[in-house]
């Protein structure tokens, strides 16, 4: 199961500069969850007092522990209790009093959280903090979708003309080059050559305010389950985004875009965020008219033709990863 399977990996859950002392609610896979800044630490429990069921997130920290709002009790990062107010003190705190606690993780400018013994760890993004780069977090893109639907768009070439025209793609120029896409370890590999249209509004985010197109070479690296990095070179350096959609639950999805960039450094960072905000809320309502909104891994349940080679590879490997899903089969693959 989809859900069972994503519990081994990691996904981000919240910017890093929005989780503080203060205890902050969020949700990852249907599991609703408290994050905080606790004993020099982020630490991440189920947002569940295990005495009479609170919500902690709605509590406070207090000298690096959690205290729950209802009666007080006080958890360390570890997740034991180690006051009970109710309590004498000389009196042991009992064995079973201990929150359930998950791994965290600091990295990217993002909390990162796992519900189990990870199975890889979080993805390399190189660019981050390099030299000559300048990165900016756009998002987060939430969608009522799932996660695994909104990285097959990301990666979805032919859809560029239609759904992003004089953006992404030029309806008069359709065709999806053939490439070929090959497993490494945990990541799918491909790389596509993509002509785009460079009309004058887009200057700030392009590298020629010349030509009426710039052609790029795509050097895409989908890190499963849910990590894209793709790097986009082209005359004056390299643009590169690295996207993760975080399973808020199978069908809400909030997705986390950055760009890194080594040119065209000046261009303020909001720049760069409207020209993303644009493109995720013209995917957006495509992906959320999606249906089944589960992503079919039974490649009989929708028809495929060559330029889907991406998807066809994605959802082989999700099925390798023991992710399965049975949609009701439509027509069977070319």
């Amino acid at each position: 199961m989809l859900e069972t399977a994503l519990r081994r990996y990691w996904h981000p859950v919240a910017e890093a500069a929005s989780v503080t002392d203060a205890p902050r609610a969020v949700t990852l896979l249907g599991e609703r969850l408290v994050v905080f800044r606790g004993q020099g630490q982020i630490a991440c429990f189920q947002d569940l007092c295990i005495h009479r069921g609170a919500a902690l997130s709605l509590g406070w920290v207090e000298e690096g522990c959690l205290v729950c709002p209802y009666h007080g009790w006080t958890f360390d990062t570890t997740g034991g209790c180690v006051r009970i107010p109710s309590l004498p003190p000389e009196q042991p705190i009992p064995r079973k009093a201990h929150v359930r606690r998950y791994l965290a993780e600091e990295r990217y400018g993002l909390i990162w959280v796992c519900l189990e013994d990870p199975a890889t760890p979080i993805p390399d993004f190189p660019e981050y903090g390099a030299p000559g780069y300048r990165t900016v977090l756009c998002g987060p893109y939430n969608w009522k979708a799932s996660a695994p639907r909104a990285i097959e768009n990301f990666v979805d070439f032919a859809h560029f003309a239609w759904v992003h025209p004089g953006i992404l793609g030029d309806r008069s120029r359709t065709l999806v080059q053939p490439h070929e896409v090959t497993r490494a370890g945990n990541d799918l590999l491909f790389v596509n050559d993509l002509e785009e249209p460079n009309p004058d509004w887009k200057a700030a985010v392009s590298d020629d305010t010349i030509s009426r197109t710039v052609t790029y070479r795509y050097l895409y690296r989908l890190t499963m389950p849910l990590t894209i990095h793709a790097r986009k070179i082209g005359p004056a350096g390299d643009f590169v985004l690295f996207f993760v959609a975080s399973p808020r639950s199978l069908r809400e999805t909030s997705g986390y875009c950055f760009v890194a960039r080594n040119y065209v450094l000046d261009v303020p960072d909001e720049e760069f965020r409207r020209f993303e905000d644009m493109i995720f809320e013209q995917d957006r309502l495509i992906v959320e008219s999606q249906r089944p909104e589960e992503l079919p891994l039974d490649l009989s349940a929708e028809l495929h033709i060559k330029p889907d080679r991406v998807s066809v590879e994605y959802r082989r490997f999700l099925a390798d990863l023991g992710i399965e899903t049975t949609p009701p089969a439509m027509a069977a693959p070319l």
